[in-house]
């Protein structure tokens, strides 16, 4: 999965519920044990604010750091 400015601007679209389902399905994809995120209504407002201000190197270290995840898990 690669995060584009695209992809963000979707992201930043959905509601909470759906941001949130979205994040806890990235994080099992890479190994991450979504009930470890405790994702609640201010910590995903911080999270919307950190998206709404990621510019195209911070998008490509996101993307780094999620494929490194993905290749651990696979170990």
């Amino acid at each position: 999965m690669q995060i584009d400015q695209r992809t963000l601007n979707r992201l930043l679209a959905l509601n909470d519920g759906q941001l949130a389902a979205v994040i806890e399905k990235i994080a099992s994809e890479a190994g991450i044990d979504p009930a470890q995120l405790g994702l609640d209504p201010r910590n995903l407002a911080q999270i919307r604010e950190a998206l709404g201000s990621a510019n195209a190197d911070d998008l490509a270290q996101l993307n780094a750091v999620y494929e490194t995840y993905r290749k651990n898990q696979r170990k």
